[in-house]
């Protein structure tokens, strides 16, 4: 089945993923991918401004002039592997220093993303398509439980019509997490740990769809927008950042970012990452 010839009227959402440790607190719209949903709710992480004190003092520099290049360190030990250079213009871009929240989306971060093991995984968990059950040499088909209600069961309680669908919402967010931090390995090498690491939203939108009701099968094209957050909290700043400037590399360049941010206002952007699935599945 060929779902690209079956593009739907309008995007429709059909499963949504929130971080659960996230405190949604400052509204941030996404009216080019999402504006069927009022506003995005972020934590302090979204939030900039001027002069603001430590919560304890923290402090490696007093100038924008000292800072950036301390943060720039952060790429030195967590993105030494990134060939591509999509965590460099990241970084980049936070520190052009905006004066306002905006969103950041790059290709380059879209197809790393397309190709990470857990992505691939979150979107096959988002669809569950249930499959054989696995044969047990000697003890037959062992029985396994229901799977768990995502975008397969919501269609087929919908009676395979897309647009009357129910969304699941308690999906869980997947992050960029693989490898050592301590180490830098893994996304702490390739810079999708720095760029992202935990992701605080998903939003899976149905573009396409077509419903063979013959064949008893049906075809579906996903986009997958993932959101969070390039900037820090206060949380961020305890756990990860120095106090002063004899500490190690990393923990300098969190607290050089944390300042840049909330004492001389660089506005954090939010990134969005795209990554576009199709499945095919039986409509029974």
């Amino acid at each position: 089945m060929d779902c690209s010839k079956n593009p739907l009227a309008k995007p429709l959402i059909v499963a949504v993923a929130t971080d659960k440790y996230l405190t949604p607190t400052y509204p941030i719209a996404d009216s080019v991918y999402l504006p069927m949903v009022s506003a995005l709710k972020f934590g302090q992480d979204v939030t900039f401004g001027h002069g603001r004190a430590a919560p304890k003092k923290q402090s490696v520099g007093t100038s924008v002039a000292d800072l950036k290049p301390k943060m720039e360190r952060l790429l030195d030990k967590f993105a030494a592997g990134d060939r591509a250079g999509m965590a460099r213009a990241l970084v980049h871009e936070f520190l052009a220093g905006h004066s306002s929240v905006s969103f950041y989306s790059d290709p380059t971060l879209d197809k790393a993303a397309a190709s990470h093991g857990n992505i691939r995984s979150f979107c096959t968990s988002a669809m569950s398509i249930p499959g054989p059950p696995p044969v047990v040499w000697g003890r037959g088909s062992p029985k396994l439980p229901p799977p768990r209600r995502r975008i397969h069961q919501a269609l087929q309680e919908a009676g395979w019509d897309v647009t009357k669908i129910s969304a699941p919402t308690d999906l869980g967010v997947p992050a960029f997490n693989e490898g050592s931090k301590g180490f830098s390995t893994g996304d702490f090498d390739n810079g999708l740990g720095l760029m992202i690491n935990g992701v605080q939203y998903v939003y899976v939108l149905a573009t396409h769809y077509f419903h063979d009701a013959k064949a008893a099968r049906y075809c579906i094209g996903l986009r997958f927008l993932f959101y969070d957050v390039f900037g820090l909290d206060d949380d961020d700043l305890a756990e990860f950042g120095a106090s002063d400037n004899l500490s190690i590399d990393k923990r300098i360049g969190i607290t050089a970012w944390w300042q840049l941010q909330h004492q001389f206002g660089y506005a954090p952007l939010v990134t969005r990452v795209i990554v576009d699935r199709a499945f095919e599945g039986p409509a029974t």
